[in-house]
Order: structure tokens, then sequence, then C-alpha cells
């Protein structure tokens, strides 16, 4: 009796994906980025996905809609191709809407392999209206370059250029520090700080600093943005660097996630339905073997 019992509630953890042969292909953040325009706004939607198989994956492509909360209505829509992504890595990939007026939506992103959903997460995004003349700035990190000009000391240590791209939707700021820190821990890391003066509103610019740091290590990336003395914006790489992996003078460009930002939300799919539906057979089963007895 316990034996079929134990064999019935593993096979509901199975269908449910309690128990997976290998890890899954997700979406591990999403960023949004918007630009007012004169009849509405443009909404950049990158989402950051990573591939934790053991294998490549097939094609894949995205959907993403902008949802008025309030309504649960689409006021946008896209779909777009990406590709395949290799095993053990990540890509990120955006894409472009326009909505009608500035307000609160959310946005979801699926991603799908041969037409069916393999995920789909969602934030919330509040799109603000066009920035008057005396309105603050609104700094938004946008992604980070990274190239190794240097390797020496019998390439134990790189020297490498790295360049955080931010982008101003509020009004002009005030003159802006931004500073890049690589940790290898809570106790080690590397600081440089570049000051980038007044970023005017609505307006793009890369900062720079050298860093020069062991290269037998990894580590976490972040960058904070200063004005006067105040933090006004932070973002990090999602994932350690593993800089002896990067090759010499070869650039390379991450997403930066936004310090603070709310975590995207999965919404139940099969996998959770079958969980349920598992655990509630597991229960009748009993139910009637101890009405048998």
């Amino acid at each position: 009796m316990k034996t079929k019992l134990s064999i019935l509630i593993l096979v509901s953890l199975i269908v449910s994906g309690c128990i997976k042969e290998y890890s899954n292909v997700e979406i591990t953040s999403i960023d949004v980025m918007s630009s007012v325009q004169d009849d509405g706004a443009k909404l950049t939607v990158t989402p950051n996905i990573q591939n934790d198989k053991n294998m490549d994956t097939a094609l894949l492509s995205i959907k993403v809609k902008i949802k008025d909360p309030a309504s649960n209505l689409v006021v946008a829509e896209k779909d777009s191709d990406i590709g395949y992504i290799k095993s053990k890595s990540g890509i990120s990939s955006s894409v472009i809407l326009a909505i009608s007026s500035p307000g609160e939506y959310s946005v979801e992103v699926s991603l799908l392999e041969g037409g069916k959903i393999l995920t789909q997460k969602s934030v919330p995004v509040v799109v603000k209206p066009k920035p008057g003349p005396d309105a603050a700035a609104d700094i938004k990190l946008v992604d980070m370059n990274l190239v190794i000009t240097n390797i020496y000391n019998n390439a134990q240590n790189a020297l490498m250029d790295v360049s955080p791209g931010l982008y101003n939707q509020g009004g002009d700021s005030m003159p802006l520090v931004i500073e890049v820190t690589a940790s290898v821990d809570s106790f080690t890391g590397y600081s440089m700080t570049d000051k980038i003066g007044i970023v005017k509103g609505d307006s793009r610019i890369r900062g720079k600093v050298t860093l020069d740091i062991p290269k037998n290590k990894e580590y976490l990336f972040k960058v904070e943005v200063f004005e006067n003395g105040n933090k006004i914006a932070g973002g990090i790489v999602a994932e350690k660097i593993k800089i002896n992996e990067i090759k010499y003078n070869t650039p390379m460009t991450y997403s930066l996630v936004e310090e603070g930002k709310p975590r995207a939300t999965q919404t139940p799919g099969f996998a959770a339905t079958a969980g349920i539906a598992g655990i509630l057979l597991v229960c009748v089963y009993s139910r009637i073997r101890k009405k048998v007895r």
C-alpha cells in the first residue's frame, strides 16, 4: 500500500514539474525604459533570459503585451524572434512599443519555443508625463559595456574600461557622478568614479571608468549614480562576470537590473495546475483506501 502511494505521489510531482531532469529556460528580469513623445510614449522592453539547460535551446521568440491593470485590456502588443540560446548562457532582447498616454501599466513578456509558452512573467511600470522645465532629473541606467584593454603580471591582472549607459527621462540634472564597483565578495571590491557633468532631459550619455583587478576571479558589478552627493539611481549586472572568460579587446555588453525594482512575477500555468491536480489525486486515493478498510 505504501509503495503504491509513494509511486502516485512521485508521478504527481513529475507531472507538476517539481522533479525535472534539467533546469528551465527562464526570464530572470524585465527592464522597461520609457521615452515621452508628442503623441504618447515609447516603451523599450528588455527581458533578460537565461538558459540553464545542458543543451542549446531551439529557436525562441518573445511576445510582449502592455496592459491596463485596471481593465486588463491590452493597449500594445508585439512579437519578436530572438534565435536560440546556448547552454548555460543568457541573452537580452529589446522590443519597442508605443502607447497613447502616460499612466500605470503592466508589462507582460511570454517566452515561446516552437509556438508553445515556456514561461511568462510581468512587471508593473509607471510611464510619467513629459517633465516640465523645473522637473527633477529621472535617471535610468540602461546597460554596461566592458572591454579588457591590457593583461599583465603574467596574465594575473587585467585593465578594463567599464562604460555604463544612462538615460535621463526627467528634467535637466545637476552635475552627476557615476561609480562602478566590481565585488568579489562582501569584503573585497574595486571601485572607480567618473564625473559626467550635467545630463539634459530626454538625453543619453555613457560614462567610463578604468578598473585594475585580478583576472582569475569572478565579480558582481554594481553601478551607482550620484547628484550633489545623493544617490539617485543604481543597478547591478544580474550574474557574476568571470573575467578570465572574456577575450582581450572584445567589447561585451551587459544589462543592468535596477536596484529595488519589483521582481518579475510568473503567471501560473500548466505545471501549477497539474501539481494541484496531483495532490488532490493523492488525497482522493487515500480517502478511498480508508473507506475500503
